[in-house]
């Protein structure tokens, strides 16, 4: 599993991504129109995953053994 910081350079370089996308380029008279629903699922699921991450505790447990009493 990736670490907060990689997880989160890879929001921002989807953003970057995101803002430069476009939603419908022309071309003389032919048009294509792109969806970018695939664009908003990813940084959904990437905010998902940071969120997860960012949650986790870390939880350590000390057990001391020992021959004489304490």
């Amino acid at each position: 599993m990736a670490t907060l910081t990689e997880l989160e350079a890879r929001r921002d370089r989807l953003l970057m991504r995101q803002e430069s996308l476009q939603q419908r380029i022309s071309h003389g008279d032919k048009t294509v129109y792109f969806d970018l629903e695939q664009a908003e699922k990813a940084l959904a699921r990437l905010d998902r995953e940071i969120s997860k991450v960012g949650k986790r505790r870390i939880i350590r447990h000390l057990r001391v053994n020992s021959n004489k009493d304490l």
